[in-house]
């Protein structure tokens, strides 16, 4: 098996994290991103991406969540995770967002945001709500492998 590359990044009104995890049979290597400009590495066993995936998205039990599936055009994930503090920080308010995040890997991708109704994916013009197990379980679906 050769190495897979993991990449995601988690950005919110105090900034921009990206992270990188490359995975082998030897373990997984992370890359995660300390602020703009400088990464931690960190090498972890086999089968914990997916948890430190949950970890550095910052994915907590939200008491009450309500979300509801509500229009979004998807490619508007761009603003949410953009440069510009200015446009992220209207955009996350503009959805009632604390954080929003994207995970790639191959040609698999999935991104979304975190807020006061719990985690909502971005799929198919819509923020679709999602329970954190079905998030987790989603996860280890694609990426449990690795």
């Amino acid at each position: 098996m050769s190495a897979v590359v993991v990449a995601w990044t988690l950005a919110g009104p105090g900034g921009r994290l990206e992270h990188r995890a490359s995975v082998d049979p030897a373990g997984v290597h992370l890359e995660l991103g300390v602020d703009g400009t400088r990464t931690q590495p960190l090498d972890l066993p086999r089968g914990h991406l997916v948890p430190s995936l949950i970890r550095t998205l910052k994915i907590r039990p939200v008491k009450g969540a309500a979300g509801s599936v509500r229009p979004f055009p998807t490619a508007r994930m761009a603003e949410l995770l953009g440069e510009d503090q200015d446009v992220r920080d209207a955009a996350l308010y503009e959805v009632s967002a604390r954080t929003a995040w994207s995970i790639a890997v191959d040609s698999w991708q999935l991104a979304g945001i975190n807020g006061a109704n719990g985690v909502h994916l971005a799929l198919d013009d819509k923020l679709t709500p999602m329970t954190n197990t079905a998030f987790y379980r989603l996860l280890c679906q694609q990426l449990g492998a690795y």
